[in-house]
């Protein structure tokens, strides 16, 4: 599906701290961000202790391709993680808890070519 000029977007990257309110399943913390412009943020919620930190992958568009947030944990920090999210726009998937993280960023998956990624975003703790 077309969504602006060409397939291949300029990835911007973002570092922001916001507090969101507690929906569902979803962190009531404040979170750093990496984000690609009409796609989608990874979203670290938590990163100040040692053992709880969460990685979400939010889609912010309806365009039917999958998200996924890759990332890097400081107890295992040369071990990529992704957490996908296949649910579509609006929605957000979670990690499972683990120590700090150290990088991420965000990913759309594209069919039939390489996938549009972020930038990796240093995440502070």
């Amino acid at each position: 599906m077309h969504r602006g000029l060409s397939k291949r977007r300029v990835a911007i990257a973002l570092s922001a701290v916001g507090v969101i309110a507690l929906v569902g399943a979803a962190p009531a913390l404040a979170y750093q961000t990496a984000t690609l412009s009409g796609t989608g943020q990874a979203r670290v919620y938590d990163n100040s202790t040692s053992s709880s930190a969460v990685v979400g992958a939010w889609d912010s568009t309806s365009d039917s391709n999958p998200v996924y947030s890759t990332y890097y944990r400081s107890a295992s920090s040369g071990t990529e993680r992704n957490v996908w999210n296949k649910q579509g726009a609006g929605t957000e998937d979670y990690s499972g808890t683990g120590s700090w993280v150290i990088k991420a960023r965000i990913c759309e998956s594209q069919i039939s070519q390489p996938d549009d990624c972020s930038v990796y975003v240093a995440m502070s703790h």
